[in-house]
């Protein structure tokens, strides 16, 4: 396995930056035993990294200890009628690629194609829920197989042990190292997917509709002008799959152009009152476009998947969740408007891509779910980075966390210990007793899940 010494690593977007002693790039089981084993050459904490998209700092101490690059273990082990086995490395666009072809798709298509299968497995992910369904991909893990921190193989499954794989599914790398991921499928069926742009009040008024005629609800926020743009979907099995260009303009889009225009626009239009209304115009504009040309009666639900630039300099996409309780979501979501259009007079800062949001159902199969205790629907805040914008996470963590909300602890970033407390109560002190009896020695803790923890 390859070995360096004293590196500096940058996450995807360039927001965090790492100098582990060393880091690691295993082949194979045999090697993630002596990393675990060798506490010498491998110094703790030790903390797996697969793409580093994650938007908080959750990849290692700011100085010290093993970074554990495990993209190089990504085979494609084997298929079954309903499920997959992978290794830890595979991302979420390999693997919906391989399904594909055999006529299968994943449960949870989520937009992030560079994410790896472990950290699905073993962290939040987010997407808007079909009937019958959840939001987070770990809810579809049936099994995994990991290195503990002393060593040893131990498998962990669904069929056999299903309070264990509770805790798994949000130990964040902090119970093992997974070196296997099973995983359900199903066979692939067309989607329809339709945009609608409205106020907050047909918002409010038109949800329950939503549900009731069985549409898994994604929106687009656009606080400052208090509308949404609502992206409904639902399977189609009527049809075959066909569309896709729609999707692969809209990803394109959002991967790029969307980000350019907005820093085009804050680089060139200076004053502030003009600055507002071309971003305004901007945003009038996407509107106009999702719902007239993003929309199809036969989409391939692979199509959705956008592949980030490992490296993409300024025209990056941002963002960070909060999840609520569906029941009181709507009085908060008129809330955040105002909080935006408040922040924006007292700092000059506005957040200069839309925000998002999905509707989620219950969801207990993970200990530390953003949706224990009933159906959620999210906020997410969405820009291009910089100083501001992270003053601005900071007053809205404040934000959410007084109105009940609850965190990712991968797409949160900077939150804090009473945040965590406040959000998950004695749930986080069982996850916390967990994992201290599963490595009492500390081998997988780095200081921002201690702090988060202790």
């Amino acid at each position: 396995m390859d070995t360096q010494q004293d590196v500096t690593v940058k996450s995807w977007d360039g927001t965090w930056t790492y100098h582990p002693r060393v880091r690691v790039t295993p082949e194979s089981v045999d090697d993630l035993v002596e990393i675990m084993t060798d506490t010498v050459r491998f110094p703790t904490p030790v903390r797996p990294a697969g793409s580093m998209h994650s938007t908080a700092r959750m990849n290692g101490d700011d100085e010290g200890g093993t970074m554990v690059d495990m993209k190089a273990m990504n085979r494609i082990l084997h298929f079954s009628e309903d499920t997959v086995t992978v290794e830890p490395g595979v991302t979420h666009d390999e693997l919906t690629r391989a399904l594909k072809a055999r006529g299968l798709q994943p449960y949870i298509t989520t937009e992030i194609g560079n994410t790896t299968i472990a950290a699905f497995a073993c962290a939040a992910t987010k997407d808007s829920s079909f009937p019958g369904g959840f939001g987070q991909v770990s809810s579809y893990v049936t099994a995994v197989r990991l290195v503990t921190p002393q060593g040893e193989i131990r498998e962990i499954s669904e069929a056999d042990n299903p309070k264990e794989m509770q805790f798994l599914r949000s130990s964040y790398g902090l119970f093992g190292l997974i070196f296997e991921v099973t995983i359900k499928v199903r066979p692939t069926t067309a989607m329809s997917m339709r945009h609608y742009s409205m106020t907050l009040e047909s918002f409010r008024k038109f949800f329950p509709v939503y549900k009731a005629r069985g549409y898994a609800v994604m929106y687009y926020i656009f606080p400052y002008a208090k509308r949404v743009v609502v992206e409904l979907r639902k399977d189609n099995p009527e049809v075959e799959p066909k569309s896709r260009l729609q999707w692969a303009y809209r990803n394109r889009f959002w991967r790029k152009y969307a980000p350019a225009v907005t820093l085009w626009i804050d680089k060139n239009v200076t004053n502030r009152k003009w600055h507002a209304r071309a971003q305004d115009f901007f945003f009038y504009t996407l509107r106009q476009l999702m719902v007239w040309f993003v929309r199809s009666e036969r989409s391939w639900p692979h199509a959705q998947i956008i592949n980030y630039p490992r490296n993409p300099g300024k025209t990056k996409y941002l963002f960070s969740m909060w999840s609520f309780r569906e029941e009181n979501f709507f009085d908060i979501l008129e809330d955040y408007c105002d909080f935006c259009i408040f922040h924006e007079s007292q700092t000059g800062f506005r957040c200069n891509l839309p925000s998002v949001g999905y509707a989620i159902c219950r969801d207990c199969e993970a200990l530390l779910s953003y949706t224990w205790e009933g159906p959620g629907m999210s906020i997410d805040p969405a820009s291009t980075g910089g100083p501001e914008w992270e003053e601005f996470l900071l007053s809205y963590n404040a934000f959410c966390s007084e109105r009940g909300g609850t965190p990712l602890f991968n797409q949160t970033p900077f939150l804090n210990r009473e945040m965590a407390r406040r959000a998950f109560g004695p749930r986080l002190q069982q996850f916390a007793a967990r994992r201290q009896e599963l490595d009492p020695d500390g081998r997988l803790l780095d200081q921002h899940f201690r702090e988060l923890l202790s």
